[in-house]
């Protein structure tokens, strides 16, 4: 059964709610830490792909998101440097920082608290309820990409962030 059916990999809403109540800025050695505090909760799985994060200091969940995206489609990672160069540190922390680009984090941030499962229009209604609530901006693009999710049932997050993936 474990052979055909294989455990699916944390999600970036699972990581999310691991590093809920973090405060940033942290260091990769300081989010093992945290993460080493609730790893009885949380597995393995979760535990080891912050443990592989690079060694740099993440100055918001934004970051966190965007390294892991890296590490789970193999690009190379941006440097600390390259990404003080490229942005300029959010004074909301993640919910805003994560905005700046549409990505599956940032529409997890969206869909923070849904229930599933979903079509695709419940997901576009819930998300347009909710996107004042994260002061996503803009707004309309997330909308945009999520106007573009093939019309199907998702079942769960992972479900969602795999649709938002291959639109991207």
């Amino acid at each position: 059964m474990d052979t055909s059916h294989p455990p699916s990999a944390p999600s970036t809403a699972d990581i999310e709610k691991v590093l809920s109540g973090i405060e940033y800025p942290k260091t990769k050695e300081g989010l093992v830490e945290y993460v080493s505090q609730k790893h009885a909760i949380m597995g393995d799985d979760v535990y080891s792909l912050i443990e592989s994060l690079p060694s740099r200091t993440y100055r918001d969940s934004a970051e966190v998101a965007i390294a892991l995206g890296e590490l789970k489609s193999g690009k190379a990672f941006r440097t600390a440097n390259m990404v003080a160069k490229s942005e300029q540190p959010s004074k909301k922390g993640g919910k805003a920082a994560v905005t700046k680009s549409v990505s599956a984090a940032a529409v997890a941030k969206v869909l923070a608290g849904i229930d599933f499962p979903k079509t695709k229009r419940s997901l576009i209604q819930y998300a347009k309820k909710n996107v004042p609530k994260t002061q996503v901006q803009p707004s309309t693009d997330i909308l945009d990409v999520m106007d573009q999710l093939p019309e199907r049932k998702y079942d769960n997050m992972a479900d969602v962030e795999r649709s938002i993936r291959d639109i991207l």
